[in-house]
């Protein structure tokens, strides 16, 4: 029992922890604003191919695909929480992304 829990813990750090560290960076690399880093205008979302789904679910969802229909720039970017700060409410309260 010893030896596979060892040859697990050898596995992990031979293969997992490069993965794992290799898709955080990979994460950090893509900008998490919405704005387009070329001209700063707004960007919309574009639907990705399987190749895009694929890496947005080892993400986590946590990518997206965008256009700026301004410059025509399309790229990946990290979506991030709205700010509390830019929810509107509704008439009953409850909050709603703009």
């Amino acid at each position: 029992m010893h030896d596979v829990l060892l040859w697990l813990l050898f596995f992990f750090v031979a293969f997992g922890a490069k993965f794992v560290l290799a898709m955080a960076t990979i994460y950090f690399i893509f900008p998490a604003e919405r704005t387009c880093s070329e001209c700063d205008a707004d960007t919309l979302p574009v639907r990705m191919g399987l190749a895009g789904r694929a890496a947005a679910r080892l993400m986590g969802g946590r990518i997206q695909r965008r256009w700026c229909p301004r410059c025509g720039w399309e790229g990946m970017t990290r979506t991030v929480p709205v700010p509390e700060s830019e929810l509107l409410p509704f008439a009953d309260g409850r909050p709603v992304r703009n």
